[in-house]
């Protein structure tokens, strides 16, 4: 029962998160690092007492973090820093896999969505778009499937 309980909590609390920064990423066009980084802590501090997920599964989810935030540093800000740490912090959440269902299916989705925007003559090829809603559909999905 306390093993559910806290699965649960994790599972919103992670929400909680994603809403904030998308948001954020949509009202402003950028995230709040201090807001990721407390959210991160918390996460920590969760997995060092109540632990969902090994720590190699941590790490290997908080790795895909680093790898868009080294993109986005390679890319000059092509790729949004925010993005990359706020993916940080959904690998201590998520852990490995899961992270990368998270990510895999907010791009599939975001690539959906500009296809229809560029068809339908709302938006330019270069333009930017916010990224993070796409995370919060991709992890509404993942809760809806977990539920069921």
């Amino acid at each position: 029962m306390f093993k559910m309980w806290r699965e649960v909590m994790q599972k919103y609390i992670l929400l909680g998160l994603l809403g904030l920064c998308t948001w954020e990423d949509i009202k402003k066009k950028k995230l709040t690092i201090v807001y990721i980084l407390m959210f991160g802590i918390g996460g920590v501090i969760l997995h060092l007492f109540y632990p969902v997920c090994s720590i190699y599964s941590i790490l290997y989810g908080s790795l895909l973090g680093v790898i868009v935030m080294f993109l986005s540093w390679m890319s000059q800000g092509g790729i949004g820093m925010g993005d990359g740490i706020l993916l940080v912090v959904t690998g201590v959440y998520l852990g490995g896999i899961y992270n990368l269902e998270l990510f895999f299916t907010g791009l599939l989705l975001a690539a959906g969505w500009s296809i229809v925007l560029l068809l339908l003559q709302k938006k330019k090829q270069k333009e930017e778009m916010a990224f993070v809603p796409f995370l919060l559909v991709s992890y509404i999905a993942m809760l809806i499937r977990w539920k069921g």
